[in-house]
């Protein structure tokens, strides 16, 4: 009876880790879309700024960053460190994007897990939608999950299970 109870709590755990696994490759693509919104928006309000940096500092919104941090008012200075910010927010979020735009799956995996940017993570979760990509990758990934995660249960079961064994067989 423990052997069917063991059975069937692995094809259950085997289960739930291989549709998890198989959310990875979704909630990479929802944050890749978040994470491309954002950029959008970012850059759409550094081009008002470059759109200013044009008419009055020759295209250079370095230099208006500069007077405006030369400024004597608070206010003015304050606008320019507000430029400057989205300045290397959107070079970032330029930067993380096409870091997760790779060519191989294992490579943008690795680069997602690496280099999750955890606001733009917790803003997918929050509105996540649950899917089950039938893709190789998605497949793949789940599959690789779950038995790893099933070997890894079952190394953990034989390394609490060892030392009360050990104590048997002195007895």
């Amino acid at each position: 009876m423990l052997t069917l109870i063991n059975t069937i709590a692995d094809r259950c755990f085997f289960t739930i880790t291989f549709i998890l696994g198989v959310q990875l490759p979704e909630f990479m693509q929802q944050y890749q879309q978040r994470l491309a919104g954002h950029l959008s928006e970012a850059q759409l309000q550094l081009s008002q700024f470059e759109a200013i940096a044009q008419q009055h500092f020759e295209g250079s919104v370095v230099t208006m960053i500069s007077r405006y941090k030369e400024n004597n008012e608070a206010s003015i200075v304050s606008t320019g460190e507000l430029i400057e910010n989205l300045m290397m927010r959107t070079q970032y979020l330029t930067r993380h994007l096409e870091e997760l735009i790779a060519d191989d799956y294992l490579q943008s995996v690795y680069r997602f897990i690496l280099h999750i940017d955890r606001q733009i993570a917790a803003g997918t979760a929050e509105q996540f939608a649950m899917a089950i990509p039938l893709t190789l990758p998605a497949l793949a990934t789940g599959a690789t999950l779950a038995i790893s995660s099933l070997i890894l249960k079952e190394l953990l079961v034989i390394a609490v299970k060892c030392p009360f064994r050990a104590k048997k067989t002195v007895i």
